[in-house]
């Protein structure tokens, strides 16, 4: 009876599995890029969903408040992430468009409404609208 004791592996082993580690290196490959434009995407959307939300809600306290005049029309603003204007190169830059309309048939009511656009993102950014109403003796 002979014990077959072999120890280690072939050459051929040895590239056989070189060769299925790198098919599975390049079949993961493409997906890098997909979740790398994905992860870019979702941060400008948080991005401009925090700057959309902050307008709004900053609109609506100086409505809020009997002591600021309500300016009605539309206020366009660039933002940038660094909060800087001519921030560091590659800063991502939203634009800002509020419009403040008073609401028909109402009175101390105006109806705010923000739209963010960024370059590559959707053509008409995101919007969001609210109707803020004058407060007195708040």
């Amino acid at each position: 009876m002979k014990i077959n004791n072999e120890k280690g592996i072939t050459i051929v082993e040895a590239l056989i599995a070189f060769f299925l580690t790198f098919v599975a290196i390049a079949w993961l490959m493409p997906m890098q890029s997909t979740s790398l434009n994905t992860g870019f995407r979702a941060d400008y959307l948080g991005r401009a969903t925090y700057i959309m939300q902050t307008e709004l809600e900053t609109r609506e306290y100086m409505i809020m408040n009997p002591n600021i005049p309500v300016a009605v029309g539309t206020f366009p603003q660039v933002i940038t992430a660094s909060g800087t204007m001519g921030g560091p190169e590659g800063d991502a830059v939203f634009d800002v468009v509020t419009t403040i309309t008073p609401v028909a048939g109402t009175t101390n009511s105006w109806l705010v409404n923000v739209r963010v656009r960024w370059a590559r993102g959707p053509a008409n950014g995101i919007t969001s609208s609210i109707i803020a109403t004058r407060h007195f003796n708040f």
